[in-house]
């Protein structure tokens, strides 16, 4: 095999991101590594949560409206 095609192999099953800047490849999980973290645990649990609070009050306001709205058309 090829070094060009090693290289490209090894690009390739590494799992890492790579990006032709200015006639080179460079390698973006070391450059953006502050800024890739994504979200982390505590706040994937808190986004869960409020959601949740949010359907589980969402689904009671659509029942009250329906009720109202059922009184008020059928008397």
């Amino acid at each position: 095999m090829s070094f060009p095609f090693v290289v490209l192999d090894h690009m390739a099953n590494n799992q890492r991101t790579y990006q032709w800047v200015n006639g080179r490849i460079q390698d973006m999980d070391a450059v953006d590594a502050p800024r890739r973290q994504g979200m982390g645990i505590q706040t994937g649990l808190l986004v869960f949560t409020l959601s949740s609070l949010v359907m589980v009050f969402a689904g009671g306001a659509l029942a009250v409206v329906a009720v109202v709205l059922y009184s008020v058309l059928f008397g």
